[in-house]
């Protein structure tokens, strides 16, 4: 289906999220509700085979019973010509898949709670007598915040509906198969269980506890050999834990739990304290002592009413044929199935041990050791795509596509997705620049803003300050940046004089931006020289002029030394250095409408402010603000090789057009 197709006259098609089997999903746009939704659209080889439709619709029958925040609800049915589709929740992340190998291992209360929403889901379906059948990571999925959600009921069966509990197809994924599915048998509440035991084991291990070369391979394994010991693998996961996935995983159905809710209470107090001595679970039936093969009756056998009369008549030793001999051997069967099993494992290992592999566990090997050990299995090495990340180290591999534990053909090629290592980006200094300003820049790099408000001297919307340093090397991702901004003079402040005599403070010692609050706080222009300096820290003050105890009036200049560390330069045979000058000036624009006309009767001037520095370009707007009142700002000049310049509009007018010296 093209990108664009409007699907029903209703969901218009983005883009493909996955294909099935059975059906392809695509993620399309609701235009009535405007909402994004996950589409389900019958296969084009498949849309005339009436079994499969009444299979696909059963999926929007079984599911739409089922409200449950943790079941991806069904929306819409609906056919276009030939085309059957379902309209369902589109949930923005990833399947539980991708999050195992993303994260493992995973912290136990993490599991438990990841465990509990599955379990909490199918509990609601189970009462529902409808069995999902398939339960496996890649059918769960999890969206940004954590949430699961389940989905492909489809092959769900509801055991109330009996035209259908004889579809007994075999279709869950090998790995999560239970004993009985994988020998053909019906499937029940407790084969669901047995698959949520293999997905604990995957949440807990990073693997499926069965693996072979093939699915005949795995689904031996899965009726012939006991769940492997979690705690061998990690000693520290509690003997109570590893309990719940040998109960959920036990061969015979009777020893499993009897109920989702069971599962659920056991494994919400695995991790209690008074559970710590708990033995090992075994379980009371071994399947294979009692294990009865029923035989389908033989079709076309005619019973001859003359052949029995002649039997009569003549005198010979009566003897049984073949089939009752059959009949009344059971082990015989048993043998012979058995028998049958080898060989089909003996011919898949023959003539397809090249067909199909494993893809081995590449978590956090570096491409170098991924590509040899895909190499061993008879894989080759993809493409290589790489990506942030908090938990893996850099040029470590994350995860593959496809999946770790999924079979493909030998030889085909393995993806990589490898570790940048952590987004980390450098935190700018934002103190003095407009809130508007100040939170694009943020943005831009990745942060989250927050804003707090004060009154003081400095403009309205200035930044007075932030609560991360500047220069702090920081996850954007995982940061909220708190800008702490200017609401201007308090009504109290506002009333006195702008223009006051003040004797000047010691400053000597201060920190660059501590003179700097200081000059913003008493409406002083301040200018700032660099010299180098062995023994003090870059930024602290040397001298100031005018010095300490000297009158000024608002609006002088402060100029003032700073330390500057020495550096050598490599690249440099002379001994010149560039001297870096920052000048803060102060700037006011009066307001000349009459001032007895209230603020909803003022028009704003509309003021744009341009400045050139080493920072800024003449021709990108620094400041813009619409006033109803006389406002003032003070702006730091960086000045290096050239001087600065300012030019302020009103209304698109020139009001101010100046260079600014160093």
């Amino acid at each position: 289906m093209e990108k664009g197709h409007l699907l029903g006259g209703r969901y218009k098609i983005i883009s493909v999220l996955g294909e099935g089997g059975m059906a392809n999903v695509y993620l399309a746009e609701d235009i009535i509700l405007q909402r994004k939704v996950a589409v389900k659209v019958l296969r084009l080889n498949l849309q005339k085979d009436p079994q499969t439709i009444q299979r696909f619709q059963r999926e929007a029958l079984s599911t739409s019973e089922l409200s449950h925040p943790h079941i991806v609800s069904i929306l819409d049915v609906g056919t276009e010509g030939d085309c059957h589709y379902l309209v369902m929740d589109y949930v923005d992340g990833s399947d539980l898949e991708e999050y195992i190998q993303r994260n493992n291992p995973i912290p136990l209360p993490k599991v438990i709670d990841i465990m509990d929403q599955i379990l909490s889901a199918v509990a609601l379906a189970h009462k529902h007598n409808v069995i999902h059948r398939d339960l496996k990571p890649q059918n769960i999925l999890m969206d940004k915040k954590g949430n699961i959600k389940i989905v492909d009921f489809g092959i769900a069966i509801a055991l109330n509906q009996s035209t259908m509990t004889q579809t007994n197809t075999a279709m869950g994924s090998v790995h999560y198969m239970s004993p009985e599915q994988a020998r053909g048998s019906m499937a029940t509440k407790q084969s669901d269980i047995y698959s949520l035991g293999i997905i604990l084991y995957k949440l807990l291990t990073g693997t499926v506890p069965f693996t072979g070369e093939n699915a005949v391979a795995v689904a031996l394994k899965h009726f012939q050999e006991k769940t492997p010991s979690l705690r061998a693998k990690n000693p520290s996961i509690p003997q109570a834990l590893e309990n719940v996935v040998f109960k959920a995983t036990a061969k015979d159905p009777r020893d499993r739990y009897k109920s989702v809710l069971d599962m659920k209470k056991d494994l919400d107090t695995c991790l209690d304290p008074k559970r710590k001595d708990e033995p090992v679970y075994k379980p009371q039936h071994d399947p294979a002592a009692d294990e009865t093969i029923v035989i389908p009756p033989l079709e076309g056998s005619v019973h001859n009413k003359d052949h029995e009369t002649q039997e009569k008549s003549e005198p010979k030793e009566e003897k049984k044929n073949f089939l009752d001999n059959l009949k009344g051997h059971k082990w015989w069967w048993i043998g012979a199935l058995i028998a049958f099993c080898v060989i089909m494992v003996i011919l898949f290992f023959a003539l397809g041990r090249k067909d199909m592999v494993d893809i081995p566990n590449l978590n956090k090997m570096t491409q170098t050791e991924a590509k040899n050990s895909l190499n061993s299995s008879g894989l080759e090495l993809g493409k290589i795509s790489y990506e942030y990340s908090d938990t893996v180290p850099k040029g470590k591999v994350i995860r593959t596509k496809p999946p770790i534990g999924s079979q493909i053909k030998d030889g085909q090629k393995v993806n990589l997705i490898i570790s940048k290592g952590p987004h980390l980006v450098e935190m700018p200094n934002v103190i003095g620049e407009s809130y508007t300003v100040a939170k694009k820049q943020l943005v831009k790099l990745g942060f989250s803003v927050a804003k707090t408000e004060e009154y003081s001297s400095n403009p309205k919307n200035q930044v007075n300050a932030q609560d991360v340093e500047p220069g702090q090397q920081i996850n954007p991702d995982k940061a909220t940046v708190t800008l702490l901004v200017s609401k201007g003079p308090s009504s109290a402040s506002s009333t006195r004089s702008r223009r006051h005599t003040i004797k000047l403070r010691d400053i000597v010692g201060y920190s660059l931006k501590g003179a700097q609050d200081y000059t913003r706080e008493n409406h002083l222009t301040l200018k700032v020289e660099e010299e180098d300096s062995d023994d003090k820290n870059d930024g602290t003050v040397l001298r100031q002029s005018p010095e300490s105890g000297t009158d000024v009036s608002s609006g002088s200049t402060l100029t003032v030394i700073v330390a500057k560390s020495k550096k050598t330069d490599a690249n440099s045979s002379s001994n010149s250095s560039t001297t870096t000058t920052t000048v803060t000036k102060s700037y006011t624009i009066n307001y000349p409408a009459d001032s007895s006309q209230s603020n909803s009767q003022k028009t704003p001037d509309h003021i744009q402010v341009y400045v050139s520095d080493d920072d800024h370009s003449i021709n990108n707007i620094y400041r813009d603000m619409n006033i109803t009142s006389e406002q003032s700002f003070t702006v730091p000049f960086k000045l290096t090789k050239k001087n600065g310049h300012i030019k302020i509009l009103r209304n698109g007018n020139t009001i101010l057009d100046e260079d600014v010296n160093k």
